[in-house]
Formats: structure tokens, sequence, C-alpha cells
């Protein structure tokens, strides 16, 4: 596993899809990785959410390295950890979510059904 530091992020989908409503990510450009998921690119997730007319919001952010996102993936259960989901979300291996943190929304009007 790589041990570069970068920016792990969760995103909450505007609604399902299926059966998912969370996508978490590792990134070293926080907002290059944004504007393509807004794009409909990225990771195949968010491009097919995207695609359906499904926005997203940035709920979660913490540095770690890809071991770690991966330690979050394997952990399962994102709307435990998930702000939008419950009002006291775990942290886990997540950092502690401070009253600093704004979570950013990403409409999706051209794709609404």
């Amino acid at each position: 596993m790589n041990g570069q530091l970068g920016v792990i992020y969760m995103l909450h989908f505007d609604r399902p899809y299926r059966h998912a409503r969370h996508y978490v990510g590792w990134t070293d450009d926080l907002l290059h990785r944004f504007d393509r998921h807004a794009k409909g690119h990225g990771a195949r997730l968010v491009a097919v959410i995207w695609q359906a007319g499904i926005g997203f919001t940035v709920v979660r952010i913490c540095e770690g390295t890809r071991h770690t996102e991966r330690a979050i993936k394997n952990a399962g259960g994102a709307v435990r950890y998930c702000p939008a989901c419950t009002s006291h979300p775990r942290n886990g291996r997540w950092t502690a979510l401070t009253g600093e943190f704004t979570p950013r929304t990403y409409l999706n009007l051209a794709g609404r059904r």
C-alpha cells in the first residue's frame, strides 16, 4: 500500500443509488478530485450516480494514506460515520469532526429526473 499522505473524503449521495448511499475516496489534490467527480469522471460509482442525476455532498475529510482509506472502506457501515445520516456519527479511523468543516454540496441539476 502507498504511504503517501493525502486526503480521505466521504461523499453522501442526495438519494441512494441501488444499495449505495456513500463513497469514500483518497486524493492528493482534493479540489481537482471533486471537480472531476462533479463532471461525472473519476470513480466509477460516482460517475454512475452523476449519470443517474444524483448529486452529492462532501461530509467528511481527514488526512491519511491509501492504507487508511482501505481500512475505512473495510470497516463498512458508512452510515455510522456520516453526519448527514446520524446525529452522533462515530469517528472510527476518521479524524473527529470539528465546527471548522463546512460540508460542500454538488447538485446535479442537469441530470435530475
